[in-house]
């Protein structure tokens, strides 16, 4: 399993040269990606008990572009290769466990898009 590290820092470059240097839009993109996700795994948790996999496959290739926009980039990565192997049906013995621990990051990321709003709103 690839190694990812919980604090790696967000690199918003990209949401940057997308939007332009708009606080408010960066906020509620970061708002929009904590209100989303929870949608997004719950629909995962459900694909995953029922062990349908392109289910599986279908609901983390939602999730896996919004990293980009965060610069995490390790984590759409390692999102990419669930979805591969949900999609394959490769390695599906081992997709329960890095999908705990894709919520496990997503606790990190959520953190720390909380302290990035906390960041822009102070420059506001």
């Amino acid at each position: 399993m690839q190694d990812i590290k919980d604090n790696h820092p967000l690199d918003l470059s990209y949401l940057i040269n997308m939007v332009g240097h708009n606080p408010t839009f960066m906020i509620e993109v970061f708002d929009t990606f904590i209100d989303q996700t929870p949608i997004y795994l719950a629909e995962l948790d459900n694909a995953l008990s029922a062990s349908d996999w392109d289910m599986v496959a279908n609901s983390v290739h939602k999730i896996k572009p919004t990293f980009s926009y965060i610069g995490r980039d390790d984590i759409k990565g390692f999102v990419q290769g669930i979805e591969h192997d949900a999609r394959n049906k490769e390695n599906v013995e081992g997709i329960p466990v890095r999908i705990t621990r894709l919520k496990e990051l997503l606790g990190h990321v959520y953190l720390q898009l909380e302290e990035a709003k906390k960041d822009i709103q102070a420059k506001l």
